[in-house]
């Protein structure tokens, strides 16, 4: 291969300008993230201390099916939704944009009722002879009837990014419905029944807000030019899919699973040191969401070097920002969970195994996304079976055992083979050793 002119390689220097970009970046994406944790992390709380240990188990096992079936509801069609309106505005095709959004808003629709109809129709039978908990009923059928109006706030949170409204499209994907939760929720009684009842209006809520926002922002529709095929959007949008599946169901099936071998109040504590252990979650993917561009960029300029010490600098970063709350979820776990309610605290070792695995996580910092970023998505599929068969594996023969911890451990592993995948798919395709400092200057 002939060697870049000495002008075009990257030196020590450019390699700190990227670190240095990197770094505010990533502060800027952290920040942005650290304003959803008052409402979706209120919820949560609110949540937790409303309806007490074995009533949140109850809840989330409901929520976690609702979260799990809403993904299947809307394959991946919202962000293909995004890539195809942004290349239709960059286009200069503001005719295109109107149609791109209807159809988006019309498969999820489909698909979204479709799935909610299947689990309507099951909810009884799942209800009493999966779960055994036949108290379950009402509340998943009313979990089902929360799909819908969730997936089309979706679609609307993918077409807002689409059109640049970054901040819009923010909101309505992360922070609205919780908000509208945590405002709303003091106005009805406790019980799992009413708390999905009001999760649901609050989703349609930010679905009406959402759309009525992507109506004032998209562009004029124009006729279709003749002959003009319409953008796909089904196809991609399976292919985004199967990114995200890894994540949906490491955030959803082990509260499910749970609930199949244990009772409610084994749920309840784990779905809440869960959701405190994801506090680190949302330094480590604001670190990642910083990083996903630059390494788009880097690869595409065939800066090798550049691309390792931005994936070393990821790294580092996520251990810097998840180092100290992970020490103090490992130093006072029954202190953290003791200020939700009482009882829950005796989740403290499931807190530390979950907190071991945020950690671990850290240190596989956005190299899930450096695969996807440098066109290796056949490895990073690979490395995402291998991570849902170990969780499946691990919730199936750990749970019975251990309960709330062997759901945890399950998870803890998922995570851990899901980043040591990556990080040997990177070394392996491209080279790259974050940890290395000579990986860095790799040729």
């Amino acid at each position: 291969m002939a060697e870049r002119p000495a002008a075009e390689r990257p030196t020590a220097e450019t390699n700190s300008g990227v670190g240095r970009g990197l770094l505010r970046g990533s502060a800027v994406s952290v920040a942005v993230r650290l304003i959803d944790l008052p409402s979706r992390y209120g919820f949560h709380l609110l949540v937790a201390a409303r309806l007490g240990v074995a009533q949140t188990g109850d809840f989330y096992i409901v929520f976690s099916l609702m979260t799990l079936l809403a993904g299947l509801g809307r394959i991946g069609i919202d962000k293909a939704m995004t890539r195809e309106v942004a290349v239709a505005c960059a286009e200069n095709r503001p005719g295109d944009v109107r149609r791109v959004v209807a159809r988006g808003y019309l498969w999820i629709l489909c698909a979204s009722a479709f799935v909610a109809t299947i689990l309507m129709l099951v909810a009884g039978p799942l209800a009493a002879r999966i779960l055994e908990k036949p108290e379950l009923a009402t509340p998943i059928l009313l979990g089902a009837l929360a799909i819908v109006p969730q997936n089309l706030s979706t679609a609307a949170g993918g077409a807002l990014a689409g059109l640049k409204r970054i901040g819009f499209s923010q909101m309505i994907y992360s922070w609205l419905w919780p908000a509208l939760f945590c405002g709303l929720t003091w106005l009805i009684p406790g019980g799992v029944v009413n708390t999905v009842l009001l999760i649901a209006a609050c989703f349609a809520a930010a679905a009406i807000i959402g759309t009525l926002l992507v109506l004032r922002f998209a562009p004029p529709g124009e006729s279709a030019k003749p002959g003009a095929s319409p953008a796909p959007l089904v196809r991609p949008g399976l292919s985004l899919f199967t990114l995200e599946l890894t994540q949906l169901a490491i955030s959803s099936l082990p509260a499910l699973i749970l609930g199949m071998t244990a009772d409610s109040d084994r749920v309840g504590l784990f779905a809440v040191a869960w959701r405190v252990a994801l506090l680190t979650n949302v330094l480590i993917s604001g670190v990642a969401g910083m990083a996903a561009p630059t390494f788009a960029g880097l690869h595409a300029a065939g800066d090798r070097p550049g691309l390792a010490q931005a994936a070393r600098h990821a790294v580092l970063l996520g251990l810097a920002l998840t180092a100290a709350p992970v020490l103090v979820m490992l130093a006072a776990p029954g202190l953290l969970l003791g200020f939700l309610g009482q009882g829950f605290s005796d989740g403290a070792t499931t807190l530390r195994i979950l907190a071991l695995g945020q950690f671990g996580a850290a240190c596989f910092t956005a190299l899930p996304e450096l695969l996807g970023m440098t066109g290796h998505l056949a490895d990073l599929r690979r490395v995402n079976m291998m991570a849902m068969t170990v969780l499946l594996m691990g919730c199936a023969l750990l749970s019975p055992f251990w309960l709330n911890d062997g759901a945890a451990l399950a998870t803890t592993l998922a995570i851990l083979v899901n980043g040591a995948g990556a990080a040997v798919a990177a070394r392996r395709t491209l080279g790259i050793a974050p940890w290395r400092v000579s990986s860095a200057s790799a040729p």
